[in-house]
């Protein structure tokens, strides 16, 4: 039963939207910590700087990581920041491996402070034979693929061809990374 339960998701681009709009499909509150918040967006409470990041935690059932890995966010859920979730919360890994410091999170699970996680994408990729994350308890381990499906490459194939054409046409391209962020 997720109803009433609170998740906090750490990143909020499309990604975090997509989980936020989920979870709201499952009466969860949502909150979201971002370094670029967005006053009333969509499917959440709030959504903090990530100064907050300590109360999103804190207050959080499930915490999902979805934002991009950059100098800021290197290893930004370390054995501090696991320390300030419930100790029967969920973490939930999806965007880029590095964000979560590996050794913190098996060492949590294996005292106890986490009821569990669940991982998508590792800091090294194919996660190497001799990794703790093998060994911990409630962790489930997925080959970074949670954001594939039988109609991701079509997706990709229509950003592509509209990109074409705004490119064609002088306009804007969809999808632009900001070098300067880092996404």
């Amino acid at each position: 039963e997720m109803r009433g339960s609170t998740m906090g998701i750490i990143g909020y681009g499309a990604i975090g939207r997509g989980v936020a709009q989920r979870a709201r499909g499952f009466d969860m509150e949502v909150l979201a910590v971002d370094p670029h918040p967005e006053p009333a967006a969509p499917f959440v409470v709030e959504t903090w700087g990530m100064e907050r990041l300590p109360d999103l935690l804190q207050q959080s059932d499930v915490v999902v990581v979805a934002a991009p890995l950059t100098a800021e966010s290197y290893h930004l859920i370390d054995a501090d920041a696991l320390a300030h979730m419930k100790s029967d919360a969920y973490l939930i890994v999806v965007s880029r491996g590095g964000i979560v410091d590996e050794d913190a999170l098996v060492d949590a699970l294996h005292a106890g402070r986490l009821a569990g996680a669940g991982i998508d994408v590792t800091e090294v990729e194919p996660l190497p034979s001799d990794s703790r994350l093998w060994d911990a308890p409630n962790l489930v381990i997925t080959p970074h693929t949670a954001g594939d499906s039988s109609e991701k490459e079509r997706r990709c194939v229509e950003i592509l061809r509209e990109n074409l054409l705004r490119f064609a046409q002088g306009e804007t391209l969809l999808n632009m990374v900001d070098k300067r962020r880092g996404y």
